[in-house]
């Protein structure tokens, strides 16, 4: 595996642990943000 990608796939697993740790912390954040999301379509 390239460094690079190695070190995005690092970038990438890091970016999905906090936000499962802002998820815990603050999950009204994640709900609104859900409901932003979803109210684009």
């Amino acid at each position: 595996m390239k460094p690079a990608a190695r070190g995005a796939l690092w970038a990438a697993a890091l970016l999905a642990l906090a936000g499962v740790s802002l998820a815990y912390f603050n999950p009204h954040l994640m709900v609104d943000l859900a409901t932003r999301i979803w109210s684009c379509w």
